[in-house]
């Protein structure tokens, strides 16, 4: 359950483009929706969600993306995401995840923050 998540998250860290890309291809269903609260409406297609991890790569040189905390229940994932910057400063957000039976990822909503 956990390991397309976590190598989904720590592809955001991968500053190397075609590694990220290789990764991503393999964890995303090929249809994958993804939101989160910077985006407006939610990306769809491992194309556009593999852009947007990509900017992150591009925007925050050195940034990374770890799990801090995972469970699921009922087929949802639920991912408390720790993204470091490389000067230290650090943002937790929580995912919702749905995963297809080949563990590949079909559906991501990103909230900021823990929601305690």
């Amino acid at each position: 359950m956990s390991d397309s998540v976590r190598r989904f998250f720590n592809a955001w860290g991968d500053g190397d483009a075609e590694a990220r890309m290789a990764v991503l291809n393999d964890v995303l269903a090929a249809g994958v929706r993804y939101a989160d609260p910077r985006l407006e409406e939610a990306l769809v297609g491992t194309a556009a969600v593999i852009g947007y991890v990509g900017q992150f790569s591009q925007m925050a040189p050195g940034a990374i993306a770890q799990i801090a905390g995972i469970d699921a229940r009922d087929g949802v994932i639920r991912a408390t995401v720790e993204f470091i910057m490389a000067d230290g400063q650090a943002q937790l957000g929580q995912y919702m995840i749905e995963m297809d039976a080949d563990e590949r990822l079909t559906r991501l909503v990103g909230f900021k923050g823990t929601g305690a």
